[in-house]
């Protein structure tokens, strides 16, 4: 009885068995419960806004980091093109140049100021100092694009038919800017850094400083794959970098004898004007005292930054599917 029990059990036991490993063949048959694109190679461009934040513009509270600081009317426009290889489908590697212009005016730290009536307000001391620049920007930038996880909106992640995913990314990166800031005088624009308006280069300490310079980008974003065809995304993506020069503004006022040292008379008043530009709405000098030599011209502890809100379109390079590291299909 004992034996014909065990060889019904053996049996039994025996069928589990032989459903279990065809379950399990099955299941390796299927496709990989994660999402993977089917084309490595995408190509896009991006267009956007780009804001500046640093020792010009901003909001009238003394400035903050980020969005928090955006000034509405130096918001400039960012355009650019991509390429981006996928690693799988929750890692990319992402190549690209960027044009941007930034931004930034003392006449917009606050509304109702006036140049002869004195104000506490941190805007207005801003707002009294008179400057501004703009400069054109060129970027080459590689980052890295995570995505946490993939949504599928409709269709079928494993099979070819029509399909919508949603992810949201985080990218880092690291790159390099070009720049070049410049302010209008007699309706010209004139280039900043020559001058030497904080006497860097003339004043011991104050040493020129580079029109190229190294940058940090971080950002976050949501994009949307339509039928492994294209990719439309949103991104919000923060510049840190090392100089406090963008603006052209960083320390202190320079004595007006340092110009007329280094420079021809009229390249040592153009130097003048544009270091100094407070007298231009108070030519009486009633509050000269605030931008006068060695007074606080900027804020050396802070690097400057920026920041930009645009829109991307990638197109899938469908013949490089061969070059697929990680494959799912």
């Amino acid at each position: 009885m004992r034996l014909k029990f065990f060889i019904c059990f053996l049996f039994l036991l025996g069928c589990i068995s032989s459903y279990s490993q065809d379950y399990e063949y099955k299941e390796r048959k299927k496709k990989r419960m994660h999402y993977i694109p089917r084309y490595p190679i995408e190509l896009g461009f991006h267009i956007g806004t780009s804001q500046f934040l640093g020792d010009l513009g901003g909001t009238e509270a003394i400035g903050q980091s980020f969005i928090i600081d955006t000034d509405l009317p130096s918001i400039r426009p960012a355009v650019g093109f991509f390429g981006r290889y996928n690693m799988g489908g929750h890692f990319s590697f992402r190549l690209e140049m960027s044009y941007l212009n930034l931004s930034g005016n003392d006449k917009f730290a606050g509304k109702g100021f006036s140049a002869t009536t004195h104000s506490d307000k941190d805007g207005w001391f801003r707002f009294y100092r008179n400057l501004h620049f703009q400069t054109h920007v060129f970027e080459l930038t590689n980052s890295c694009q995570f995505i946490p996880y993939n949504f599928k909106l409709t269709g079928s992640r494993y099979t070819k038919t029509k399909q919508n995913t949603l992810s949201p990314y985080i990218v880092l990166g690291a790159g390099f800017l070009v720049f070049n800031p410049q302010a209008e005088y007699n309706g010209d624009w004139v280039d900043l850094r020559p001058l030497s308006t904080e006497g860097q280069g003339l004043v011991e300490g104050r040493p020129t400083y580079s029109l190229v310079q190294f940058i940090i980008p971080v950002g976050f974003g949501v994009q949307w794959e339509h039928n492994h065809d294209w990719i439309l995304s949103l991104e919000i993506n923060h510049r840190f970098t090392f100089t406090d020069y963008i603006d052209d503004v960083s320390t202190d006022y320079v004595d007006p004898a340092v110009f007329e040292k280094n420079f021809n008379a009229e390249t040592a008043q153009l130097a003048t004007s544009l270091a100094r530009r407070s007298v231009e709405h108070d030519p009486n000098n009633i509050y000269g005292y605030i931008t006068a030599p060695n007074a606080q011209r900027g804020d050396p502890k802070d690097n400057d930054a920026y920041y930009t809100i645009n829109i991307r379109l990638a197109f899938y390079l469908k013949k490089s599917r061969f070059l697929a590291l990680v494959k799912d299909y």
